[in-house]
């Protein structure tokens, strides 16, 4: 894994790996894997224009709008399932603050591996200057506590808590 940006050009999030995991085009997932992604139950907890997508057509439009502004990518289990999303925001001009959000498959819930993602996340950018942050609902303890035990740090926002990492220099 390399830095998040070498040379001022970022470092594709489709290089991610994990032990369990590797992230892979968005654009691969199937009708089913996609469907999985945007249940109810995963979704609750994320802005509104997730919950808005009841058909594949419309997941992928908006997957593809969202891709305008931010890096978007599947992660696929050791077995090629599609079981999760990354987004991670480009960095406006002179900024090092992406911000991130990941979605797991209800099936996938539970394994630890979010706690992986975020830290194959940290490998990544370790050393860049980046700084991950990340808006947790407040309902959504299990996001909270794995960016907490990854070492982020909590500020306190509106509805939503935001949680903060900075890879060093």
């Amino acid at each position: 894994m390399g830095h998040g940006a070498e040379g001022g050009q970022l470092v594709s999030l489709l290089s991610l790996t994990t032990k369990r995991m590797k992230a892979a085009p968005w654009q691969d997932l199937t009708v089913a894997e996609l469907a999985g992604l945007f249940a109810p139950k995963v979704v609750q907890w994320l802005p509104d224009g997730f919950q808005a997508q009841g058909s594949d057509q419309s997941r992928r439009e908006f997957l593809a709008a969202v891709s305008q502004q931010a890096e978007v990518a599947a992660l696929r289990s050791a077995a090629d399932e599609g079981i999760g999303l990354i987004i991670l925001s480009i960095p406006k001009a002179g900024s090092s603050i992406r911000n991130l959000g990941y979605l797991f498959t209800e099936s996938a819930w539970g394994q630890g591996l979010a706690s992986e993602l975020i830290g194959g996340l940290q490998a990544h950018f370790r050393g860049s200057g980046v700084t991950l942050s990340g808006g947790v609902m407040r309902e959504n303890a299990a996001s909270a506590r794995v960016l907490q035990k990854s070492g982020f740090t909590p500020e306190r926002a509106a509805a939503e808590t935001v949680y903060s990492w900075y890879s060093g220099a």
